[in-house]
């Protein structure tokens, strides 16, 4: 599936079937890839229900996992075309001239190069900004995540990031209190003008039927039906800490034999993911650790598994997470950055040092050796989730959000007039 790039003087274009009288308004992401941003953009699109008039860009055209599935909703996607950071500027360009050519209430930008280029250009062409901050980016143990990069590239990062912000973002919004903070204390913005939205869930897609059983879902893995699932939902990378997860195997197969580490998520580093599968042949734990890759049936393995494990080293929320507690899943998570606003500890789920593969496992142990008090969790879990992360309320708060950015524009173009 290719996603159409536009030119400066694209003709406007509309989605026929929804109100007229709806705000109009244009998400900007990075890319349509099967990550949780993307996956939360899709969301909410799906439960505004018509009252937002829309359509989505992308700044690079290469990953479009949500792409048809947004198109199902009856919304345009289209991209700025751009193969690299320099070719932003040119991005800016196109997408300043697409807003000017299309009467656009508002734009709704996500992530960091989305941000930049959506903030420069809703400036240029007199388009209210919203930017929605799902990561801690400039924190250290973002940084830290497996890549090499200098001192120098961060601070410029964290220049332009927050240069935009204070030229072109009438507000931000934050997944998650954390972010919040992390978003005022690096960037300088006003807390006054930052936003809390807990990211929601597809309640829906998780309560889908399945139509495969425990064994088979299983035995296409190449995992026995008799043994205990150790679940873990997440992109194979550094930050989502599935290294601790294969080093706590030795200590969890000493207590509990049939036990098995499945991990469902892409890979966005194959080295990364070399490594792992070399500590887990190191450790002696190669056959009981399974590398599945991206997955369209990620619910089913949620209500598949015996315990679901959560060893981020940081988040801007934890959406798996989330959805997990939302399927019913006994969680073990870390007490890394959001991770305590979504789980309390003891009481929908058990909470763990990050980085401590000795706590995870013998945490993981107690757990599979007390079923009831598993089940407890779980049900706890599920209630709390369900709650807290409803897709339908979440909807209506955005709108609301995005109704008052809209009239506080039009109140500043009155009184500049």
């Amino acid at each position: 599936m290719t996603t159409r790039t536009v030119e400066p003087a694209a003709a406007p274009r509309g989605v026929a079937t929804r109100d007229a009288g709806a705000p109009r308004v244009v998400h900007l992401i990075e890319a349509l890839g099967p990550g949780g941003a993307e996956r939360l953009l899709y969301t909410n699109l799906k439960h505004f229900g018509g009252r937002v008039r829309g359509t989505v860009f992308t700044v690079f055209p290469n990953a479009t996992h949500w792409a048809e599935p947004i198109r199902e909703l009856g919304i345009t996607v289209e991209s700025l075309g751009c193969r690299g950071p320099r070719d932003l500027p040119r991005g800016i360009a196109r997408l300043r001239a697409w807003l000017g050519a299309n009467r656009t209430d508002l734009l709704h930008t996500h992530l960091w190069a989305a941000n930049v280029v959506g903030r420069v250009a809703g400036r240029l062409a007199g388009v209210p900004v919203l930017s929605s901050v799902h990561n801690p980016d400039h924190e250290q143990e973002a940084w830290a995540d497996g890549a090499q990069v200098g001192a120098l590239k961060r601070r410029m990062v964290r220049a332009i990031d927050r240069w935009t912000a204070h030229f072109g973002c009438t507000r931000m919004l934050a997944v998650s209190e954390y972010v919040r903070q992390s978003a005022h204390r690096h960037l300088g913005f006003p807390l006054s003008r930052i936003e809390l939205l807990y990211n929601p869930i597809d309640i829906e897609a998780l309560s889908a039927p399945t139509h495969r059983t425990r064994a088979e879902l299983m035995g296409e893995c190449g995992v026995p039906d008799e043994s205990v699932v150790l679940l873990n939902v997440a992109r194979v990378s550094p930050q989502k800490g599935l290294l601790y997860a294969i080093r706590a195997m030795p200590r969890v197969l000493s207590r509990h034999p049939s036990s098995h580490l499945v991990s469902v998520g892409a890979t966005t580093d194959p080295q990364w993911l070399e490594h792992l599968r070399a500590e887990a042949h190191a450790a002696g734990v190669a056959e009981r650790v399974h590398f599945l890759g991206a997955r369209t049936d990620v619910a089913d393995f949620l209500r598949a598994c015996d315990l679901f494990v959560f060893p981020s080293l940081y988040e801007g929320l934890g959406i798996a997470l989330i959805e997990a507690m939302a399927a019913g899943c006994a969680c073990v998570a870390t007490e890394s950055g959001p991770i305590p606003e979504v789980v309390r500890d003891g009481v929908d789920g058990l909470l763990v040092a990050p980085r401590d593969a000795d706590a995870l496992a013998a945490t993981v142990c107690a757990l599979l050796e007390d079923p009831a008090r598993r089940a407890t969790l779980g049900r706890t879990a599920r209630e709390s989730a369900l709650t807290r992360f409803e897709p339908r309320s979440s909807a209506n708060k955005l709108i609301g959000i995005y109704q008052s950015v809209i009239d506080q524009a039009a109140r500043h173009e009155t009184e500049r007039r």
